[in-house]
């Protein structure tokens, strides 16, 4: 929470209505028209993942939304509303992200599997050239970029042919966001300090940027989540997963990061987003942060139960 596709390609004003969709463990997939994310404002809905975890969901901001989780299982939906799985071509591996960009789908996985539809109903398995699992996939200016474990960064201009291997500052899992309004990569670890961020112009060379505070969990650890606007771009961060404590950060250019004051520092981040308002929101363990300027956080509403991701109908969703 993941990107699927930038602020810049539309918003549910023009397309999808203004909705945001969490998506979680045991399948659990929510949804909400509110604008400050207030308790009680959200609706569960039937997945159609049963009780496999849903990891990942996009919009492409104008017709559909989908979402991925394990073994395999990948759903579309027209509405947010009523689900219906697909085949993925990923068989029982795991999926852990989804993105859209220039009319195309992207998955990608375990065993460094891809597959892309033009439609989010009908998905043909690609070749990656890596069997190391993707963890998050991103488009923007042209190019598609998918990070793995161990630093592993593959880019595609044409995401059904060839994946070419770049090298990263990164050494564990990489995750990819592009900010359209800034013109640049950025790419967080969800481990170390030093060379856990990253950013890039064309998504070929990169250059080791400066956290504004440590990315590294004491025991375990979530990944990083962007989003961003013409102005600004939101990173935030979870340095304890079993007892968390979390951060937020934001940057005017993407390559120098300032440290901001969560709302409350207790908690985890997880899936971050931005509605077409400019409004930026992330999922945490207990309840929802929202800001409307990437700096000052307010509490929002509680969440609803075990959440990993949301995205917001504008087609601007988190990396994961």
């Amino acid at each position: 929470m993941i990107p699927a596709v930038s602020a810049a390609t539309g918003g549910g004003a023009s397309g999808l209505p203004y909705q945001w969709v969490v998506v979680g463990g045991s399948g659990v997939l929510y949804t909400s028209t509110s604008t400050t994310l207030a308790t009680g404002s959200w609706t569960s809905r039937t997945s159609s993942f049963g009780t496999t975890t849903i990891r990942a969901v996009a919009s492409n901001a104008l017709t559909l939304y989908v979402a991925v989780g394990d073994s395999g299982k990948l759903a579309s939906s027209a509405d947010g509303i009523t689900w219906t799985q697909r085949t993925s071509q990923f068989s029982t591996d795991d999926i852990y992200d989804v993105a859209y960009g220039n009319g195309v789908w992207v998955a990608v996985g375990s065993a460094g599997k891809i597959s892309t539809s033009t439609d989010g109903t009908t998905w043909t398995a690609r070749t990656s050239g890596t069997s190391t699992r993707l963890v998050s996939i991103a488009y923007g200016n042209g190019v598609w970029v998918a990070g793995g474990e161990s630093g592993v960064l593959r880019t595609a201009t044409d995401p059904t042919s060839t994946w070419t291997s770049q090298t990263s500052t990164i050494t564990s899992n990489v995750y990819t966001y592009y900010a359209p309004s800034q013109a640049i990569w950025v790419a967080g670890s969800d481990s170390g300090t030093t060379g856990a961020l990253a950013s890039s112009t064309d998504a070929t060379t990169w250059t080791a940027r400066t956290a504004p505070f440590s990315m590294a969990g004491a025991t375990s650890v979530t990944s990083p989540g962007f989003a961003s606007t013409n102005s600004i771009i939101v990173l935030t961060q979870t340095t304890n997963y079993l007892s968390p404590t979390c951060d937020v950060g934001s940057s005017t250019n993407g390559t120098t990061w300032t440290d901001r004051s969560p709302a409350t520092t207790a908690e985890q981040m997880l899936g971050c987003c931005v509605d077409n308002t400019g409004t930026f929101a992330v999922t945490g363990l207990n309840n929802f942060q929202y800001s409307t300027n990437g700096t000052t956080w307010t509490n929002g509403g509680t969440v609803p139960a075990s959440l990993l991701d949301m995205c917001h109908s504008a087609g601007t969703p988190s990396i994961r």
